[in-house]
């Protein structure tokens, strides 16, 4: 079959398209570096209203991909159209060659193309019915890719979409072993860069945030009474509510903080619940059972099961001793029942929940989450990364003392 070919004039309109695209993306590129590694920098020029603006949008999960800036994939993609439209000198050059395969660029850049314009079109309605804020730059490339898939149409898209699947399947078969090398490479990659997310920190922080905040359960969860290592240089001291939100949270960064730090974690029940706890003013609201859950986790310490059923009442929050015990059965945690509500109803479990209460409040300490690393305390909530910052910084002044 004839190898169809651009004219010079759809040669130099896509030519001059594909630059215009790389500018943009560059352009793009620089907005998304700024806003996402530059504290302070200033507005970009496409970043006029709330609706307009360029700024918002490359702050947002949405304008990464694979870990990768959309910019980026932008970039990747006009570049390999740079390099589709001078295929044939290249050819020319080093004929018999891997390059060999390219045997219908102009379909290819139609293709390739037309497919980054639809990928275009769900970022647009991402951009408007989602995020409501719209990028003009980004906007300006998703024209300059219909434009060149329209300039580059040889017969109809079809056409050119068969043309590159047929020669897609044909490379890939005379070129196998290098074909899955690179295959293999590029998916190895996007998956390094979407764990990693090193070219988005601030994304990284909110989606570790996430995983935190719309858990619903604790996959990191210890059944004993120990969390951590005895002995360890850093002991954090959590002072928390079962019932409250934000503790739930810590309790699951804690949780994952031990695996990845030589810690000890120590939970110091501070019901804010006023059956209990006389040191507040009244029970907050959605608080009505912290009292009874403090009281059978401590039970549960007794069988070495404290983590575990603390756990389940965290996640599952059961409103009656009887639904306790349910949650508590279902978990499989290999309790002694009878043992555990006799314990829970004890004056020794009560002595001890008051224990816990007089030491909270003798720190000042009036809402939940706290947290006392070592001898510093820091009361409310703190994102996982600064809590791990934290603990590395005690560590190293345990260790110099």
């Amino acid at each position: 079959m004839e190898k169809l070919k651009l004219s010079k004039t759809r040669f130099t309109i896509i030519l001059i398209l594909i630059l215009i695209g790389i500018v943009l993306c560059a352009d793009l590129a620089y907005i998304f570096y700024k806003t996402n590694f530059l504290e302070n920098a200033t507005k970009s020029f496409c970043t006029v209203s709330e609706l307009i603006d360029c700024d918002g949008v490359a702050k947002t999960q949405y304008s990464v991909s694979f870990g990768v800036p959309n910019a980026l994939w932008g970039l990747f993609v006009y570049c390999i159209l740079l390099f589709l439209m001078f295929v044939d000198k290249i050819q020319e050059k080093f004929p018999n060659t891997i390059f060999d395969v390219f045997k219908n660029p102009k379909s290819y850049i139609g293709t390739l193309a037309l497919l980054q314009f639809l990928l275009s079109m769900i970022l647009a309605g991402i951009s408007i019915y989602v995020i409501h804020k719209i990028c003009a730059l980004c906007f300006c490339t998703y024209f300059v890719d219909l434009f060149i898939a329209i300039t580059a149409l040889a017969g109809t898209f079809v056409e050119d979409i068969k043309n590159t699947i047929v020669d897609f399947i044909d490379g890939a078969k005379k070129y196998f072993a290098l074909f899955m090398i690179c295959l293999i490479g590029f998916i190895t990659t996007l998956y390094y860069l979407d764990k990693t997310m090193i070219f988005s920190p601030k994304l990284k922080k909110e989606r570790t945030q996430k995983e935190f905040f719309e858990a619903k359960t604790n996959k990191y969860a210890i059944k004993g009474n120990l969390l951590g290592k005895e002995g360890a240089p850093v002991t954090i001291k959590v002072y928390t509510d079962m019932n409250c939100p934000y503790c739930k949270v810590v309790n699951i960064m804690l949780h994952k903080l031990v695996r990845e730090e030589d810690i000890k974690v120590e939970e110091i029940n501070y019901p804010l619940d006023i059956s209990c706890n006389k040191r507040i003013g009244g029970t907050l609201g959605g608080h009505e059972t912290s009292c009874l859950y403090a009281k059978y986790a401590l039970a549960g310490k007794k069988q070495e099961k404290f983590w575990g059923v603390a756990n389940v009442l965290y996640y599952k929050n059961p409103q009656t001793p009887e639904q306790i015990i349910e949650e508590l059965s279902k978990a499989n945690l290999k309790l002694d029942f009878d043992k555990l509500k006799s314990d829970a109803n004890s004056p020794e479990i009560e002595k001890e929940l008051l224990s816990d209460i007089e030491k909270t409040f003798s720190k000042s300490i009036e809402g939940t989450p706290a947290l006392e690393i070592n001898d510093t305390l820091y009361v409310g909530y703190m994102p996982y990364d600064e809590l791990k910052e934290k603990v590395k910084l005690a560590k190293k002044r345990a260790l110099n003392k």
